[in-house]
């Protein structure tokens, strides 16, 4: 919460001004950039580590009980601190497309994390977790830094009279961002609040282990397929034409790959219930199969609405998300009031719709942008194959539900590749063939 808040949005918004101007060849206005971006990082890295030495009595208070964890938390704000310094070096990479050192840095540093945590909490349990936490951010910032360095461009001194006029951009629309998230943690704590008072702590506990995996395991996907799809955005935000090519392309191949993700995962839904948790919560899969419908919706809007993020529409954006959050909340209330849990699932699959609607609607108006027929008809053919395997899921007969099953994810997997080739030239085969060529170039060698 804190390294939200500090952090004022500017790693997301940098990533946009640093694609802007690396996409024009401008080496001296992306190196001001990148300039500009550092000074900002270290001046919220620094207000982080401030808040949190500030609140940490209050922290203590409010998480434990008691004034015992004052220390620890005041430890905690150099690692607040590392990370946001940390967040701000990828976005740079993120910006500049430099997604081999993204990967490197996040990895590295996840890795080293992860095997610096073992012996802390081995040798020291509970006292482990602040030299666990400390080491990760440090690992993360180390790499993320390394690899910026590495960058060519000009270094230079930024005096305080320019970082104001320049960083006054970057840091509005960041605190639009930022607004925007703080307004979807809102609308999810006001949802779960009305269900805790309505239904009890069990319906929260369904619904929250339903969106974890809706958000924890598909985010991944999503966030993999766009990671370079808003800097490529940004980069070309002022040529329409480029923008609409590059939507089409971006959502083809975005649904593309998830249609038959999201097929196996509802026809094996059970055993990843069972494996994630436990099978007292087999109650979730009603709401899950038709909250997927939502996800796959929801897909392809999110590419839409990034594109007044590109083009610096942080007010229109804002009040859009403001309108998307009411109509999420009351839609939540009287569904799941209705309905109950599937209600919820309802409502997933309803605010896809809505949200792709409104985005689709404003940018078409704003810049006659809009999807292609082509698109269109594929989107509507997942649909229809999404919908299918819902169905064949809930037939009685085991033999039936798998054989059904087991052909419809055959079918939207060969329609994913033959898409995936024709429309974007890209061959899974031929990538095999290339990979084993190269793997026996690499032994003969």
């Amino acid at each position: 919460m804190i390294e939200t808040g500090a952090g004022l949005g500017v790693p997301r918004s940098a990533v946009r001004d640093i694609s802007e101007a690396n996409g024009q060849n401008d080496r001296y206005r992306f190196s001001r950039i990148i300039n500009v971006t550092n000074r900002v990082v270290v001046f919220t890295s620094l207000l982080g580590v401030v808040v949190t030495i500030i609140l940490s009595p209050f922290l203590s208070k409010w998480s434990f009980g008691d004034n015992e964890h004052i220390v620890p938390y005041l430890l905690l704000s150099i690692v607040v601190g590392m990370q946001m310094f940390a967040a701000g070096q990828l976005a740079i990479l993120k910006g500049l497309r430099q997604l081999k050192s993204l990967a490197k840095a996040s990895l590295l540093g996840s890795i080293i994390g992860m095997i610096s945590a073992v012996p802390f909490y081995f040798f020291f349990g509970e006292g482990g977790i602040v030299p666990s936490l400390f080491v990760s951010a440090f690992s993360s910032l180390f790499f993320s830094n390394y690899f910026v360095r590495k960058i060519s461009y000009e270094k230079e001194h930024v005096s305080f009279k320019d970082l104001k006029k320049e960083a006054t951009p970057m840091i509005k629309m960041g605190v639009a961002l930022m607004f925007t998230s703080f307004l979807g943690t809102l609308a999810a704590l006001a949802v779960s609040s009305f269900m805790r008072y309505k239904g009890g702590l069990s319906d929260v506990g369904f619904y929250n282990a339903g969106m974890m995996i809706i958000n924890g395991y598909f985010g991944v996907i999503i966030t993999s397929l766009t990671t370079d799809y808003y800097p490529r955005l940004a980069s070309i935000n002022q040529d329409n034409e480029k923008v609409q090519d590059e939507l089409n392309k971006q959502s083809l191949v975005s649904l593309t790959i998830c249609c038959p993700i999201v097929i196996m995962f509802i026809m094996l839904m059970p055993f990843f219930i069972k494996i994630l948790y436990s099978s007292e919560f087999y109650p979730i899969m009603d709401f899950m199969k038709i909250a997927m419908f939502g996800t796959l919706i929801t897909i392809c809007s999110n590419q839409v609405d990034m594109i007044l993020v590109a083009k610096f529409q942080t007010k229109i954006f804002a009040i859009i998300s403001v309108v998307y959050r009411v109509i999420q909340v009351a839609m939540s209330i009287a569904l799941y009031s209705t309905f109950g849990l599937v209600g919820m699932g309802i409502t997933l699959a309803s605010l896809g719709v809505v949200h792709m609607t409104i985005m689709v609607f404003v940018v078409w108006t704003m810049y006659n942008i809009s999807f292609s027929k082509r698109f269109i008809r594929i989107g509507v053919i997942v649909l229809l194959l999404t919908t299918a395997s819902v169905l064949v899921s809930e037939m009685s007969n085991l033999y039936c539900q798998y054989g059904f099953g087991i052909t419809i994810l055959i079918i939207s997997t060969l329609f994913s590749l033959n898409i995936l080739k024709n429309d974007m030239g890209l061959s899974i085969i031929d990538f095999i063939r290339r990979m084993r060529k190269s793997r026996q170039n690499y032994k003969i060698g």
